[in-house]
């Protein structure tokens, strides 16, 4: 019998350890569609009720890394009870993104993919249960919306009455000066247009260091951040001036886009 050497056992379980992905998480997904199916091909993907998350403490005794908000395929999205909202704005303690649009239908495109697997990434590096949203998921994860749903309220800021063509979804998607310098942006060419985002809300009274990428028509597209409180917010002042700033630059953007 051929003996196997010490060195050669060291190899054989670095490369079974090398086998299994180190980012491998748990997550809690409320909505079955696309970012479903991305997330499980590296991750354990677990689809929730909102029965399940009005039990309290159920996110943290499942040891979930991160809670997913969207919707099932591509339609509208059913909200959270007041109580399922409530436990998840206690589970959420780290890491949010949000993207204001229908972009799970845009899932397969290699930007969007890139987006979504780089906006996990972004969300596990905090110890603190995580958070992504998307649609309904973003909508309902601000202070407060005007689509009705109960608000969970782990991002300053108000989302308008979502809707097609609303907020600029049919343009654009340009990076922010916060963008530029986050690795859920990272390496994705700007300005790109995800075809398949039609839907969208306007946003307003986001703080701008949490604007990762605006609609070419300067609303905010993709918010990211750690949960935000009424103390987090800059000067009134100071948000008005940086968000004439995002506003200015998307009216470039277009100009130079028509003129092309």
């Amino acid at each position: 019998m051929k003996t196997i050497s010490r060195v050669t056992l060291a190899v054989l379980a670095a490369s079974a350890a090398l086998a299994t992905p180190a980012s491998a998480a748990n997550l809690a997904v409320f909505g079955q569609n696309n970012i479903g199916s991305l997330y499980s091909a590296s991750h354990t993907v677990s689809y929730v009720t909102d029965a399940q998350l009005s039990t309290a403490g159920f996110l943290n005794s499942t040891d979930f890394d991160a809670f997913v908000f969207t919707r099932n395929g591509s339609n509208f999205g059913t909200g959270l009870s007041l109580t399922a909202a409530a436990n998840v704005k206690n589970y959420v303690t780290g890491n949010v993104v949000l993207f204001n649009g229908d972009f799970q239908d845009d899932i397969g495109a290699a930007q969007t993919d890139q987006l979504f697997n780089q906006a996990l990434a972004y969300v596990l590096t905090n110890p603190g249960g995580g958070y992504i949203g998307e649609y309904i998921g973003s909508f309902s994860a601000f202070a407060s919306n005007d689509d009705g749903r109960n608000p969970i309220g782990l991002i300053n800021g108000n989302s308008g009455v979502s809707g097609f063509n609303q907020g600029g979804s049919s343009g654009d998607v340009v990076v922010t000066p916060a963008g530029l310098v986050s690795p859920v942006t990272a390496g994705v060419s700007f300005p790109y247009n995800p075809g398949a985002v039609e839907f969208s809300a306007t946003v307003t009274n986001v703080n701008p260091a949490q604007v990762l990428a605006i609609f070419d028509n300067g609303n905010p597209a993709i918010i990211a951040g750690e949960v935000t409180t009424l103390t987090d917010l800059p000067e009134p002042g100071s948000m008005a001036l940086v968000l004439a700033g995002l506003g200015l630059l998307g009216a470039r953007l277009r100009k130079g886009h028509n003129a092309v």
